[in-house]
């Protein structure tokens, strides 16, 4: 079709602009770039999770291929491309850009370092449970919903959302004359200051601030003054300035390291790396050899070697100038109000809008949960009128022609509404049982008393806003963390304190088995008993457990006498459950070679020794700073036929007790062994028979309470606890005393010591993996000279092998 003069209309620009750009302008801002202050989602997330939600791709559902979604949420709701809808759900499952992800990917979803997520029809996702949590009660007509773009179907203009999202994860977008740039912040402090608006509406930004301390962002690092912290939380506006995580190491040949293990928020490692090489190149940073990137699954180690005369903290002070080492963060909270109009809003505003927000959805919930249970009632009142008219019911439905005839002479004869009538006809025979009549009457009374909760909870407001605080506080609970970001004073932005740039400190368990699989997991504070923290289905059994904590470097001693050394933080963590990996996945041992010993050393190593204990008595005393950076693994000198029994830890003090198979038992000071260098044979620590050895030690050390008692266990499970006072003292290298008659067929011989006390609760492991608890309580003191009592059965030869 041609276009003639006729058909071309001449309008001035300053006409046209106002219709066409405003409008385009006001779509950008409110459908696509700024987050809305109630679920802190845009348009884009928000259908992505809502598309999640309907598809199924929940938290306990196998994994589902994300062009599924991505096809699903363009064709019903976001018809703007795929690439825009995939690469938002992606950024919405990397741990590096979500503080806390909403999808839960499986595949390539890109890295830190700037690659990109391998294509939709490879990757998989599903939600996660905070995202899942954010359509929860949705279908309880809790929100709004509006025509989707082609007018046939609906999408949520909110969504329920139980937790402060916007806070939480953040957000960014640049709209048409106007950014917004929220950082994200921890779950429980947000969570921490809404609830402490909600009880107190007149809290001051300063008050919010010691429960709300800061931005804390996915990839950690320092934020240096809270001055823009300050100004964003009151005006909208603010300017955070962002440090990396940096400490200084020892290198080989005495050069220094800096090593970077947390970086700014979003900031491309790899370009980081190449700018401090083009820094280094360029002479504009001087003493720089080398930059090597080490970082691996367990985070980032980005290494700056520094020549032997360079001053690694003037590098440092270098980098954070002239590198994105040190970054800022413009802080604009401009968000989409319930209004629907953009705002740049302070802390308490936003607490403000959330809780109005959570108040209608819970009320909405309420008044949807109270029709639902009233409309429940109404019918049960009709089958408790059935019930107690039932032969009358049973009649007028028996003499009628049709279930329409039945139906109104049972509205007319008993005064039920159509619904209940309804309900009377499609009541089945079973339900006439005298058993089945009860339950309907309680059902209906239990119905009665959930209509006068909810009709309460309706009456009171301040009912609803303990019902928002505590799912808050649930959330909180169940899947709030530690703070990632540490927050400096402001002083601190001219100098440098390396130990506030260190990780917080963690406690953990780490547990190894015979078959030589390891793992870490949190410390179970709350467990009274000596949980076992391991489950065994093929015969494996835990060999060594300990606490430690990730600050600690390991020590992995073995049978043959050599020595391994590795970050207690290397090492995969796992669950009650898990078996772990396998250790020669985090160094080289050799096939057929088991760990005797595993010791967690901390910086402290001054006046410290390792004491070795083998299986032909003999002991050796050497300084832990021998076995730092030592080029070879071997750790002790052995004889032919001898074998490493156990390795302590020791400052020098307290004692050493040895324990023989066939029942000596030998106790002496630490001191009486003196210090000699790595791969030394060490002294006699006992004189043993010919068809003896040592099976176990220990270190006794009295730190100022009583000595513990003595357990000893036997192959055929005789316990004996005897007080530790009747193993007198005495010179090394002696036989020792006996713990009482030990003898192959009756006890077995022994296998296993133990200091205990009365609380304590000790795992007996057997040679099939049978593990069985015994409270120490239970056991009574008895005499040295006294053979035990056998507390553990043992059949077919299923020995008793091992004290945990």
């Amino acid at each position: 079709m041609s276009i003639t003069e006729d058909n071309i209309i001449q309008r001035p620009l300053e006409d046209v602009l106002p219709e066409s750009f405003l409008g385009y302008s006001k779509h950008v801002i409110l459908q696509r770039a700024v987050p809305d202050v109630r679920d802190g989602l845009k348009p884009v997330h928000r259908r992505i999770l809502f598309s999640m939600d309907e598809i199924g791709m929940h938290t306990d559902k196998p994994y589902s291929k994300s062009a599924r979604l991505v096809g699903d949420c363009m064709g019903k709701y976001h018809p703007h491309g795929d690439s825009s809808i995939y690469e938002s759900a992606v950024r919405m499952a990397q741990p590096w850009a979500t503080r806390y992800p909403m999808v839960d990917g499986q595949g390539n979803f890109g890295s830190i370092d700037g690659d990109n997520a391998a294509a939709m029809r490879y990757t998989e996702m599903r939600m996660t449970p905070l995202s899942q949590l954010m359509t929860q009660d949705i279908e309880k007509n809790t929100v709004l919903f509006k025509e989707n773009y082609d007018q046939r179907l609906k999408e949520p203009v909110v969504l329920p959302s139980p937790f402060p999202n916007l806070l939480v994860n953040g957000g960014s977008g640049i709209a048409v004359g106007m950014m917004s740039n929220i950082p994200p912040h921890n779950l429980r402090e947000v969570i921490a200051g809404v609830i402490l608006q909600i009880d107190q509406p007149q809290v001051s930004v300063e008050q919010l601030m010691e429960k709300v301390s800061g931005p804390d962002f996915p990839t950690g690092g320092l934020i240096i003054g809270n001055e823009g912290i300050i100004n964003a939380y009151k005006t909208g506006r603010g300017k955070v300035t962002m440090r990396g995580k940096a400490l200084i190491e020892q290198g080989k040949n005495g050069k220094s390291l800096i090593v970077i293990t947390e970086i700014p928020y979003q900031v491309n490692k790899s370009t980081l790396a190449a700018k401090i090489e083009t820094m280094a190149d360029s002479g504009k940073i001087e003493g720089i050899s080398e930059v090597r990137d080490e970082s691996d699954r367990e985070g980032i180690r980005l290494v700056v070697e520094c020549r032997k005369e360079a001053d690694p903290l003037n590098i440092l002070r270098l980098l954070y100038k002239h590198t994105q080492l040190e970054d800022t963060f413009g802080i604009i909270n401009l968000v989409i109000t319930a209004e629907g109009t953009p705002k740049v809003l302070g802390l308490k505003e936003i607490n403000a809008a959330f809780i109005q927000h959570r108040k209608i959805v819970v009320t909405k919930r309420t008044e949807f949960d109270l029709e639902k249970a009233r409309l429940k009632a109404h019918i049960l009142e009709g089958l408790v009128i059935a019930i107690n008219n039932l032969d009358e019911v049973i009649a007028t439905i028996r003499s009628s022609k049709t279930p329409s005839i039945a139906k109104a002479s049972l509205i007319t004869r008993f005064e039920l509404s159509e619904i209940q009538a309804q309900a009377i006809l499609d009541m089945k025979l079973q339900h006439l049982t005298n058993f089945e009549l009860e339950g309907i009457k309680k059902e209906h009374a239990d119905i009665l008393k959930l209509i006068n909760e909810l009709e309460s909870i309706l009456a009171d407001i301040n009912k609803v806003y303990d019902i928002i605080k505590k799912e808050l506080k649930d959330i909180a609970d169940k899947h709030g963390d530690d703070r990632r970001t540490t927050i400096l004073p402001e002083e601190m932005r001219n100098e440098i304190d390396l130990s506030a740039f260190g990780e917080p400190e963690c406690i953990f368990q780490v547990a190894l088995t015979a078959n030589g699989f390891i793992k870490r997991l949190p410390l179970q504070a709350k467990k009274k008993d000596n949980a076992l923290v391991c489950s065994f289905k093929d015969g494996d059994t835990l060999q060594e457990k300990l606490i430690c904590s990730n600050k600690d470097r390991l020590f992995f001693f073995t049978r043959s006498g050599e020595f391994y050394s590795i970050n207690s933080k290397t090492i995969p963590e796992g669950k009650n459950r898990d078996k772990g990996g396998p250790l020669t996945n985090l160094f080289t041992l050799p096939s057929g070679e088991s760990i005797a010993s595993i010791l967690a050393v901390n910086d402290v190593i001054e006046d410290h020794f390792f004491v070795f204990v083998t299986k032909s008595g003999q002991v050796m005393r050497s300084p832990v700073s021998d076995f730092i950076n030592a080029r070879s693994s071997e750790a002790i000198g052995l004889k032919n036929n001898d074998s490493v029994v156990k390795v302590f830890l020791s400052d020098g003090q307290g004692e050493l007790l040895l324990a023989t198979s066939r029942g000596q038992v030998i106790r002496f000071l630490v001191m009486e062994v003196n210090p000699m260098g790595r791969k030394s044979r060490g002294v006699k620590g006992m004189t043993i028979g010919n068809e003896d050895w040592i099976v176990d030690a220990l270190m006794c050390v009295n730190e100022g309470n009583p000595l513990s008692d003595l357990l000893t266990i036997t192959q055929r499970g005789f316990l004996k606890r005897t007080a530790l006072d009747e193993y007198k003292p005495q010179g090394r290298a002696g036989k020792g005393i006996a713990i009482g008659k030990v003898d192959s067929n009756t006890t077995g011989y022994l296998v296993g010591v133990m200091l205990v006390r009365n609380e304590d609760v000790v795992n007996v492991i057997q040679d099939s993996g049978i593990v069985t608890k015994v409270e120490m309580k239970d056991v009574k003191i008895e005499s040295r000279t006294k053979a035990g009592i056998q507390l553990i059965p043992v059949l077919l030869d299923d020995y008793t092998i091992k004290l945990i």
